[in-house]
């Protein structure tokens, strides 16, 4: 089965939410981010951008005030 971008959003959004209803942002809750990324990307993949997105989707939610973004490789964090 195939899914859109949309499709995939929405269902990690509704995985996400689902999670906070339940632990609050708890450990519980950070296990199921970690589970989705890793669903997401596999290990040994550059994580980025879906990291990014991800906190977006939990800044979108509530869960956290600001979403702080991981940057790009190759860019100079001072």
């Amino acid at each position: 089965m195939q899914y859109g971008a949309n499709e995939l959003a929405n269902g990690v959004r509704t995985e996400l939410e689902a999670s906070y209803s339940k632990h609050g942002c708890g450990p519980e809750f950070w296990t199921t981010y970690q589970q989705v990324l890793e669903r997401l990307v596999p290990q040994g993949r550059s994580r980025t951008q879906v990291t990014n997105e991800l906190a977006l989707v939990i800044e979108q939610l509530g869960i956290v005030r600001h979403a702080q973004m991981v940057p790009p490789p190759g860019t100079r964090v001072r």
